[in-house]
């Protein structure tokens, strides 16, 4: 079999169903710098000569990345009594873990809420004590840390009527 004469790598972003060129990788080490939005991508050489061509096997990439934001909370308000509910979303690998904070003084300081450790955090028979009280998702994994925005919770109450017509 004739030694190959050219070598052209290619990639997959749709988990191979098809692959495209990738200008100027013609040689046999393909070497580049990864981004977090090619981590799944698939790769391939095609050796190619006289006679024909032949690839090799895929290799995925699995690029590794700190928690970035995808979905921050938003400012919630509610009735007293009623339920709020946070939501915050971030896109990570590996799979980053997320702990929700509170804070009752303005944003100053956060504390963690024990137990609250979902992208969703619901918060059920509101008082109207926590009202001005901001909630935050702060995601972490090996490679880093990272912290949503901080949402505002209003409570409001129904009106009161203190006066009867006459």
């Amino acid at each position: 079999f004739p030694t190959p004469t050219t070598v052209q790598w290619q990639v997959s972003t749709d988990g191979g169903t098809s692959f495209t060129n990738i200008a100027g990788a013609t040689s046999t080490t393909l070497t580049f710098t990864a981004a977090a939005g090619q981590n799944g991508n698939l790769y391939r050489a095609v050796f190619k000569n006289a006679v024909g061509s032949a690839n090799t096997i895929t290799a995925q990439l699995n690029v590794k990345f700190a928690p970035t934001l995808v979905t921050q909370p938003t400012n919630q308000g509610v009735a007293a009594t009623g339920t709020a509910t946070f939501t915050a979303v971030a896109n990570a690998n590996p799979a980053a873990t997320v702990q929700w904070q509170v804070s009752t003084d303005g944003g100053k300081t956060f504390t963690n809420l024990n137990g609250a450790t979902s992208t969703t955090l619901t918060i059920t028979n509101v008082p109207a004590s926590d009202s001005g009280f901001q909630y935050r998702a702060v995601f972490t994994n090996t490679f880093g840390t990272t912290t949503s925005q901080a949402a505002k919770l209003t409570v409001g109450t129904a009106p009161a009527i203190t006066t009867q017509p006459a």
